[in-house]
């Protein structure tokens, strides 16, 4: 499915949320303070956008020396490698087809670890979690960007009706595929509330778990440190 809609997944992002995702992804990466000296691992990286933004983003002042990408969809990596050499970040961004949930890293070998709209597509985010902690040295942090149900009633019946019956359409109408931006909502509407995922990175060996909802709660931003 990923692989079907690689072709118009970036400009399906940033239509579909009005160009906000680019601010959300700055954000993440701010929140992880980062000095120019890390390695940051970027799991479910799609086609390297939080990778690219990592290395020279909106945050100058916060980036990573270098960033691997893992993904399972090989069309959106081809995709992701493009955008890596049209920035010349070969040398510093590389991308390698793996499983979220069998990470290709060393123990403690990464500073920092993201993901962005990419846990609720694991089979199981908590096998995930547990990789991501281990792919981590002791202190180092990590933020995840996923999608929420804003909670304040007026805003809620709006964005669910959006995001259930104008946001598939919209998307099958770009990408071409049908299942694709059903799939989305589904999605969203079976992963775990903010407060059951942030116990699921405890349980994995995270500490200082937080997290921040953004643009009314249709996206969270979780942080969390390794214990």
């Amino acid at each position: 499915m990923f692989d079907a809609i690689a072709p118009r997944y970036d400009l399906l992002n940033h239509v579909l949320s009005a160009g906000i995702d680019r601010r959300w992804r700055a954000r993440a990466i701010r929140s992880l303070g980062l000095t120019g000296r890390e390695t940051l691992l970027d799991v479910c990286t799609g086609t390297a956008d939080v990778a690219l933004e990592a290395r020279h983003g909106r945050s100058q002042a916060s980036h990573a020396a270098r960033v691997v990408g893992v993904d399972f969809a090989a069309a959106m990596l081809a995709f992701g490698r493009r955008k890596v050499r049209d920035a010349d970040e070969q040398g510093r961004i590389t991308l390698v087809r793996g499983d979220a949930a069998n990470l290709p890293v060393r123990d403690g070998s990464v500073d920092a670890v993201t993901v962005a709209f990419g846990i609720r597509n694991v089979e199981r985010p908590e096998r995930a979690c547990v990789e991501m902690a281990r792919a981590l040295r002791r202190g180092g942090r990590l933020a995840i960007l996923e999608f929420g149900v804003p909670r304040l009633p007026g805003i809620s019946t709006l964005y669910l009706w959006y995001f259930k019956y104008l946001l598939p359409r919209v998307g099958r109408m770009v990408s071409g595929h049908t299942a694709a931006y059903s799939y989305l909502p589904a999605s969203v509407g079976t992963f775990p509330t903010p407060a059951a995922f942030m116990a699921i990175l405890e349980q994995a060996g995270f500490t200082n778990v937080r997290a921040d909802s953004l643009t009314l709660g249709i996206v969270y931003l979780y942080m969390a440190e390794k214990a």
